[in-house]
């Protein structure tokens, strides 16, 4: 599993509240199986399906159906997901670049409270599978599915033709709920408008579809060492996620090895171009706080774009301003403060 959650001293902004009601809490860990015969030994389910890539607001409450009717049933709130995702096997060249590493999706799954999730491996012969066939070997059979929740626009099977109209057919084998979408600010929840908000460097519009801020994580490695020579000093981070956001400097929050504080930070996503760099790298300049000891691994979260990534005239030049960055950044987490001070003295 991923690093588990920062303790952070920040609040949420209320733009985010909308997620609350459905955070679950969680009795147990939640198990995940890589087969159907160990899924199956799980008894009857409740179940979902999907890719779940970055479980954003729409699949958080779908998840949240599940476990509320697999509670009012008695049953076992169940997930099934897909790893690798499925366009990577079938047009390899169009394949999304994810947002969530399969570890960081199957601890937020686990936040919903899913009690179980089944990782199936989609290869040339799952995709071969008929929409009937699919229904009876995993849904009815093997996942023991007594009510199945989806979005209206789920397809499944050979060709994607299985739709929810295919699993309303089966309705003397299966409760159907069909969940709406969900928008935020008349925006349709998706995956794939999440990835394009990042890549455009839109990270604060992000967070609000995903209910949370957009993050990556992985391993911190030695940079060139100018910086504490330079102009100032920076933690460098070997992303595990294959979404970044687009170049630039960004307002974050930086959270060292397991269940640390999240830390008010600041971000340059880029090339390093008035140092002649042509290699991407992830620098974050940790504000007002001594410098934070060393750490393996390190999960940064991205809350806002300051501006763009651009070369400067000299080192000097950029460390100056490096300096208005920061105060831009402490202005920012200050407003943030301020609406969690008053959002919750009402």
């Amino acid at each position: 599993m991923v690093l588990g959650g920062c303790h952070s001293r920040v609040a949420t902004p209320r733009g985010f509240r909308i997620i609350s009601t459905f955070l679950c809490y969680i009795h147990n860990p939640m198990k995940v199986v890589s087969s159907l015969a160990d899924a199956a030994l799980n008894g009857a389910s409740v179940l979902s399906i999907g890719n779940f890539d970055g479980i954003h607001l729409g699949h958080r409450v779908i998840l949240q159906h599940v476990v509320q009717r697999a509670r009012d049933l008695g049953l076992r709130a169940t997930a099934m997901t897909f790893d690798p995702h499925p366009i990577r096997v079938l047009a390899p060249d169009k394949a999304p670049k994810l947002i969530s590493t399969l570890d960081q999706r199957l601890q937020l799954i686990e936040e919903t409270g899913i009690e179980l999730t089944f990782v199936a491996t989609f290869d040339y012969a799952f995709a071969r599978l008929s929409p009937e066939a699919f229904i009876q070997q995993y849904i009815v059979e093997g996942l023991h599915t007594r009510t199945i929740c989806v979005g209206s626009n789920f397809n499944f099977g050979s060709g994607g033709r299985g739709t929810v109209e295919t699993l309303r057919q089966h309705r003397s084998q299966l409760e159907l709920v069909e969940v709406p979408p969900v928008t935020v600010r008349g925006v349709t929840v998706s995956s794939t408008h999440i990835r394009k908000l990042v890549s455009d460097g839109s990270v604060s519009r992000a967070g609000r579809l995903l209910g949370r801020w957009f993050e990556i994580e992985g391993r911190i490695v030695s940079g060139a060492g100018r910086g504490r020579e330079v102009t100032v000093p920076t933690l460098n981070l070997e992303s595990e996620n294959e979404l970044l956001p687009a170049r630039g400097v960004y307002v974050t929050r930086i959270s060292l090895d397991r269940g640390s504080d999240c830390l008010d930070a600041v971000t340059n996503v880029g090339v390093r171009p008035t140092f002649g760099e042509d290699k991407l790298a992830i620098e974050t300049y940790v504000l007002h706080d001594p410098v934070p000891p060393a750490a393996a691994r390190a999960r940064l979260q991205f809350l806002h774009r300051i501006r763009d990534e651009r070369r400067f005239d000299s080192p000097e030049s950029l460390r100056q301003q490096i300096g208005r960055d920061v105060r831009t950044a402490t202005r920012f987490f200050k407003m943030l403060r301020m609406n969690h001070a008053r959002t919750h003295s009402r």
